[in-house]
């Protein structure tokens, strides 16, 4: 089903083009096609050859009601232009031009009081065809397609996400069990620490998949630059190409940062595709880290020996939307998401640059002190097991052995369901045995809130720990956790799972209520 998806989505772009270049140029081809006027959705004229309007489509009358067949477009122009001389008498001289033959298609953007507008004169022998667009009610349009294509492809990403961190549980939880079994010196570890890194770098990209499709909570924390781009070098590389030479200068003392991971990826790959484009012959990107101000402040660099900008668009390369790219080429919002990004975490970004000279991105964030994050404290916590009874709610089977068995492994006594109902009849039988519940958020027929709020009707102080591969915003939409709640993302580690399990168990409980 990908495939076809991917097939017909490939199959329509053309088709797509095809249809937008049409209506671009349909003023060159409505008239000698034989379309009527009616057929345009916007005030459309046809002129004969002594400038006079000869006929006009109904939302031409609508808006331009004063200037019906018979009438002097001249006389338009003036009315319309009556305060700006200067494009009165170009659309004058155009109207002149292409009614001889000697020009065959004239535009004219302009801007009043009621919004943005184009003026398109076409040869349309014997006359002409005037065409009288509002360009920002087109624009708000494409916006809003765009913003809904947007929506409808975050909530198929959401859905894909939810499954493949089902999938990378299973290989990152399995190969981390088999590098615990091995020894330091085996020959085969390096092999199965690649498969470990591997999964934990593709739940990274699932994240920042649905980052860019949505609105996401940050997740703050001390945040290592150098390890960071380390890690994305790998993806960096086949990005900008073979042509592209990639450099880095990473200080080996820099300071830690406090700012969501997948946000500074965010910054990254945007800096540096933005780097990219700059080069299309061929060039160096380089990619620097410092300390600064007396080491108060981190910094990131991200140099290219491409194009360059020049002084009047550098003022602008922040603005959203703003790009020098050719149309279908760019959106204008790589650089203003990362000045977005820099700004909420109290920093800024400038660049230096100059045409044929390349430019240079500098991003500047405030210093954290040294602390242990949270997923450090997490990992050295007593993760040595117990003897507490856990009901496990999983729909996906290989995801349900695995974590069943990480916890058996704990010495912790294992009650396996595969859905709401099934975790109702368990604990209807054994209720008064379990410790925890750990359940799956989507699951068919019931989901894990719903198991939550019913299982915690019958015990209020029951803890519950969440699982899903969609992101926490997840739960904020469905209401905020209670006490003894607390939510785990996949993909797992079985370290992380085991130290939250003890973690929520040695917690004291706290009565539920729902008011």
């Amino acid at each position: 089903m990908v495939r076809r998806l991917q097939k017909a989505t490939n199959e329509g772009k053309p088709l797509v083009s095809t249809f937008v270049n049409t209506v671009e140029r349909f003023g060159e081809l409505a008239a000698p096609a034989g379309v009527p006027l009616e057929a345009l959705r916007f005030p459309a004229a046809l002129i004969a050859n002594d400038a006079r309007i000869s006929e006009v489509n109904a939302d031409w009358r609508v808006t331009h009601p004063d200037f019906l067949p018979g009438q002097s477009l001249a006389r338009w122009c003036e009315e319309l232009h009556s305060s700006a001389p200067e494009l009165r008498a170009a659309l004058c001289f155009a109207i002149h031009r292409v009614l001889s033959g000697k020009l065959s298609r004239f535009t004219q953007d302009y801007d009043d009081t009621n919004g943005q507008y184009r003026i398109t004169l076409s040869m349309c022998p014997p006359g002409a065809l005037v065409l009288h667009q509002e360009v920002s009610s087109q624009q708000d349009q494409q916006s809003r397609w765009k913003s809904h294509k947007l929506e409808t492809v975050g909530r198929l990403a959401a859905g894909v996400a939810h499954d493949f961190a089902n999938i990378l549980t299973m290989i990152s939880g399995y190969s981390e069990l088999i590098v615990n079994r091995m020894r330091k010196a085996d020959p085969l570890r390096p092999e199965v620490d690649e498969i470990r890194n591997a999964a934990n770098r593709g739940a990274r990209l699932t994240g920042q998949l649905l980052g860019y499709t949505r609105g996401e909570e940050m997740r703050s924390a001390p945040l290592d630059l150098n390890a960071l781009i380390h890690e994305m070098l790998r993806m960096i590389r086949p990005v900008i190409g073979e042509h592209v030479e990639l450099e880095t200068g990473l200080s080996p003392d820099l300071g830690k940062v406090t700012a969501d991971r997948g946000h500074m990826e965010q910054v990254i790959l945007n800096l540096v595709l933005n780097a990219r484009d700059a080069t299309p012959s061929g060039g160096r990107i380089r990619i620097e880290t410092m300390n600064a101000e007396m080491g108060k402040s981190v910094v990131l660099k991200v140099t290219d020996t491409g194009q360059g900008i020049d002084a009047a668009a550098i003022d602008r390369v922040f603005e959203p939307f703003f790009t020098t790219k050719t149309p279908g080429q760019g959106t204008g919002l790589g650089l203003s998401t990362v000045k977005a990004i820099v700004k909420q975490y109290g920093g800024d970004v400038w660049v230096r640059s100059a045409p044929g000279h390349g430019a240079e991105f500098t991003v500047c964030l405030p210093r954290t002190p040294e602390t242990r994050t949270s997923e450090q404290a997490l990992a050295t916590a007593n993760a040595s097991g117990g003897a507490e009874t856990v009901l496990l709610v999983e729909d996906e089977e290989g995801v349900r052995k695995l974590l069943s068995y990480v916890l058996a492994r704990s010495g912790y006594d294992v009650i396996e369901a595969t859905n709401g109902e099934e975790a109702l009849d368990a604990f209807d039988r054994r209720g008064g045995d379990i410790h925890l519940v750990l359940t799956d958020m989507v699951m068919p027929r019931m989901n894990g809130r719903e198991l939550g709020e019913r299982l915690r009707q019958i015990r209020p102080a029951l803890k519950i720990i969440y699982m899903s591969g969609y992101t926490d915003d997840v739960l904020l939409q469905t209401g905020a956790l209670g006490p003894d709640m607390c939510f785990l993302p996949k993909p797992l580690r079985p370290d992380v799972l085991t130290a939250r399990v003890r973690e929520a168990l040695d917690t004291p409980s706290r009565p539920f209520n729902p008011s």
